[in-house]
């Protein structure tokens, strides 16, 4: 069983891994972004899913990948929420806002794995990816809230 869950663990993260920038490169509409994200998200499911299997063989051990497994799959989950219901709000676009955000996170997820597993747990390979992913998301965050039209308020007074 452990082999089992090792290899699905290796494949989704390695999957993941390979379509997360282009994912994030992809025009934001249907086509590219939406077929590489259905794909992206059978990923991390997989990766959540075989992280909690494996933390339920080793959990003295494993406790930080379980962690990662249930954070990486609420944010998914979130993350494909907002993409589904697009509901209202800061402009009627506030929904992409919570998506880059939350899928954002997800990719955070992925990298800190990786990281970790490289370094043998390294404290930095623990907290560089969410630093510099942050970063990054806040970024891309303000731009698309600066790209959201402003609404305009008309008084009654005047």
């Amino acid at each position: 069983m452990h082999t089992v869950l090792v290899l699905i663990h290796a494949a989704s993260g390695t999957t993941g891994l390979l379509l997360a920038l282009p994912i994030l490169l992809a025009p934001k509409r249907r086509g590219r972004h939406t077929l590489l994200g259905r794909i992206y998200a059978v990923a991390a499911v997989g990766l959540s899913l075989s992280a909690l299997g494996l933390f339920a063989l080793d959990p003295a051990r494993l406790w930080g990948l379980a962690i990662l497994g249930v954070l990486t799959l609420g944010w998914l989950l979130g993350g494909l929420w907002f993409a589904r219901r697009r509901p209202g709000g800061l402009g009627g676009r506030g929904w992409r806002v919570w998506h880059l955000n939350l899928m954002g996170s997800t990719v955070i997820a992925f990298v800190t794995g990786f990281a970790v597993q490289l370094t043998d747990g390294n404290l930095v390979a623990w907290t560089a990816p969410t630093a510099v992913g942050s970063v990054l998301i806040a970024r891309r965050s303000a731009r698309e809230l600066a790209r959201t039209p402003r609404r305009v308020v008309v008084s009654a007074a005047g």
